[in-house]
Order: C-alpha cells, then structure tokens, then sequence
C-alpha cells in the first residue's frame, strides 16, 4: 500500500512540475543556442531595481523555462508546425503582439497549476519561454518595455564578453 502511495505521489508529482510534451520534443530535434530554468528566487534576482509592477507579475510562477534557438535555423514550417502542435496540446492562444522585429505570441491552458507557453520570433532568434503558474499577461508589454531600460540582471547575455570599442 505504502509503495502503491509513493508511486501515486511521484506521478503526480511530475504532472506538476512537467514540461509540456510539444516543447521537449521540439527542443530535442533542434540545436539550442541556450536554456535557463527559473525558480521564484532567480526570477526575484534579476529586478535589480525592485520593480514592483514586475514583483506583482511573478508572484504566482512555481517556475520557468527559457530557450534561445537561432531564428534562421528553423524553418516558417517547423514553427507552423509547433503553433499547431500547442493547441493540439490543448493549449489556446491568448495573446499576440507585433512590432516591427518581433512578433509573440502567448498561449495558456488551465491545470492544476497553469501553464503558458510564450513564443517570440524575430529575424535574428526565437525564443520559447515555457511558464508553470500564473502571470498577468496583460503586463508583458509594458514590462518588455521596462527590460529594455536597464532595470534587470540581462540574463541572456551573462555569458557573453562586453567588446571594447
């Protein structure tokens, strides 16, 4: 009975906290040019300057998971192919943004704890971010914004050496 319990607690226990089959399959037939995997503590220690606005956004994420492919290595069809493979998935979309570089979109789908799963494509890469949790997304916008200013730790780029001019 004990190991029956153990058995049932681990499944669900993975269902929680599992990525979604369409992004592993699809991170696993393509080269990465990264991933970071985020937990509430990490998420906090990139808002250097204590945005709350962003605080209020995060609150409720369990974790997330960040891929970074190169946008030419991956073809209209292949990404047609995952757009569709998310709703498949039971996944509906929520939310699409273009500007004149980058166009995301924001799927999400109702679990136990929910899920979003956030696309962006630009000429130049194409970033999947997989969310366990909830987040405001009528926020993202304005905070992409905010990014941009220099409020936050660039954790895309720590790897990266600074050239000298």
């Amino acid at each position: 009975m004990k190991f029956k319990l153990f058995i049932l607690f681990l499944s669900l226990s993975y269902a929680c906290f599992a990525q979604s089959s369409v992004i592993t399959d699809f991170k696993e037939d393509h080269d990465l040019a990264f991933s970071l995997y985020f937990y509430p503590s990490t998420l906090r220690m990139i808002n250097i300057e204590r945005n709350v606005e962003y605080d209020e956004m995060i609150r409720e994420i369990k974790k997330a998971r960040f891929f970074k492919l190169d946008s030419g290595a991956i073809s209209k069809t292949e990404l047609n192919n995952l757009m569709t493979d998310i709703v498949n998935e039971g996944f509906e979309e929520v939310m699409f943004m273009k500007n004149k570089d980058t166009d995301v979109r924001v799927w999400g789908k109702e679990n136990s704890s929910p899920e979003l799963i956030i696309i962006s494509k630009s000429n130049e890469e194409l970033m999947l971010l997989e969310i366990n949790g909830m987040i405001n997304v009528v926020k993202i916008p304005k905070l992409a914004q905010t990014f941009n200013r220099n409020g936050f730790l660039d954790v895309l780029n720590l790897t990266g050496k600074k050239k000298k001019n």
